[in-house]
């Protein structure tokens, strides 16, 4: 395959050297290309341009021989026409599996009302047709072309959209030569870890669980079907690149990895255009990560895991754990040992886990947890803060979830924070007295954990924290 390629741009190299051995004039401005169409295209007859564009390169006497479109499922309608309007011949080149050009509901209103005051034809619906679509609505006999040969994808990969969007019918032309798997799937503890668009819970696992099973960062995407998933993809492991799955369309890496995101697999993130992209864009290997929880939804993805398995590819169940995972309705009812310290699930559920850690390390054996404790108490001089952090500080209602201490000497230990997600995300303006509350207790010496509920391993974290207070000497 490799020879036959090189052969192929050495034969169309070699043809137009011949065509083009003289050298050819230089276009000065702007309005000399503009004016002087039919010399240009003979000098130089290949004219790249958006379809917005193409309209605009030459006056409107010079027309191509041929537009060639490409990716005419993202071309929407109104531009995909322009482009048509100087052509002699049209090429259009797309494919109704792939993904639509998107539309804004803002655009979509005025579309639909143009439409409706000026009769356009169903086939010219722009607000529910692409260009490619459109096409074949409005010209239902317009001759075509399927390209079967496929040049990508390893045969493993492929295959599944092969059988799944397009009936067996293309040709795969690449070779399976190695052992290496290259399917994966990796699903995350059942619970609820979406919040929005977004979550952590995912992004954890890639960062833990997957990125050391890869080699070359470089060559490996990430991608989500939501901006907010992929914005949080970017501020937390900036070394790999991350794009919604609409905007890897065209694009390959040899290693991709998709982010579902949904707890519950949505019409959405279920859709086949959608799978059909994120999982041709992979090259070598592709890594699917989606959640544990039982799905109602048996569609698309559901249909991916299980070519994976039997692909015989890798199916990891996450070690990723939280306590916070018993909150949610999906998870078997939690037997609490101990009465409720707070109206807050998620706060009941840390006291248990540190009873459980006074109880099962012994030498943590001498700590005690006293919960909602006022921060007042821990401030014997206020010299240190401006006026409006004492006045923070000494509030009545301002309080620490639970403080640490040892129960011995009465020392405080550390300080624990349990924060949900929607409270105290940094858009709120909890987050901001979150950080005015953990200044004030580095000022007195005082360390803060705060524990998320979209987190996970708060165990450990716990336990990591006070045996740093214990070789710092502060407790034995």
């Amino acid at each position: 395959m490799k020879s036959l390629t090189e052969s192929s741009m050495a034969i169309l190299k070699a043809s137009l050297a011949r065509r083009y051995k003289s050298e050819r004039p230089i276009i000065a401005s702007v309005a000399e290309l503009f004016n002087n169409g039919e010399s240009v295209l003979a000098d130089y007859p290949i004219i790249l341009s958006t379809t917005f564009s193409s309209k605009n390169c030459f006056n409107s006497d010079t027309l191509f021989d041929y537009v060639i479109m490409d990716e005419a499922s993202q071309v929407s309608v109104e531009t995909g026409l322009l482009a048509l309007t100087c052509a002699k011949n049209a090429v259009i080149v797309g494919d109704t599996m792939q993904l639509p050009n998107v539309i804004t509901e803002d655009d979509r209103v005025k579309l639909n009302e143009i439409r409706k005051s000026t009769n356009i034809p169903d086939s010219y619906d722009a607000a529910n047709h692409s260009f490619l679509s459109s096409v074949l609505a409005t010209i239902p006999n317009v001759p075509e072309t399927l390209l079967r040969e496929h040049y990508r994808c390893h045969p493993d990969i492929i295959n599944f959209c092969n059988q799944k969007f397009y009936g067996g019918n293309l040709l795969i032309m690449t070779k399976r030569n190695d052992v290496e798997k290259h399917l994966l799937a990796l699903a995350t503890a059942p619970g609820q870890h979406c919040r929005g668009h977004y979550n952590q819970r995912e992004i954890d696992a890639v960062k833990i669980e997957l990125m050391p099973l890869l080699d070359n960062f470089e060559n490996t995407g990430i991608i989500a079907p939501y901006n907010s998933q992929v914005n949080q993809f970017r501020s937390q492991i900036p070394e790999i690149e991350v794009a919604t799955v609409h905007k890897y369309q065209g694009r390959e890496k040899d290693t991709i990895i998709m982010s579902v995101t949904d707890d519950s697999i949505t019409e959405f993130t279920d859709n086949a255009n959608l799978l059909n992209v994120a999982v041709s864009r992979a090259k070598n290997k592709f890594c699917l990560v989606v959640s544990g929880n039982p799905q109602k939804l048996n569609g698309n993805i559901h249909d991916l895991i299980n070519y994976i398995k039997y692909q015989q590819g890798v199916v990891i169940q996450s070690n990723l754990r939280s306590i916070f995972d018993y909150l949610f309705s999906q998870i078997q009812a939690y037997n609490r040992d101990n009465e409720p310290v707070s109206e807050y699930d998620s706060e009941n559920l840390t006291f248990d886990l540190i009873e459980n850690i006074r109880t099962n390390y012994p030498h943590l054996s001498h700590i005690k947890a006293l919960c909602h404790y006022p921060v007042r108490y821990l401030i014997n001089d206020t010299q240190g803060l401006s006026e409006r952090e004492k006045r923070y500080a000494l509030h009545p209602a301002t309080h620490i979830d639970f403080l640490i201490i040892n129960r011995v000497t009465k020392e405080p230990l550390l300080a624990i924070e349990t924060d949900g997600y929607s409270y105290h995300n940094e858009k709120t303006e909890q987050f901001q007295r979150d950080r005015m509350k953990d200044k004030i207790l580095e000022l007195y010496g005082l360390p803060l954990l705060r524990l998320s509920t979209v987190g996970y391993g708060e165990e450990s974290k716990i336990v990591d924290a006070l045996d740093k207070r214990v070789k710092l000497g502060i407790f034995s």
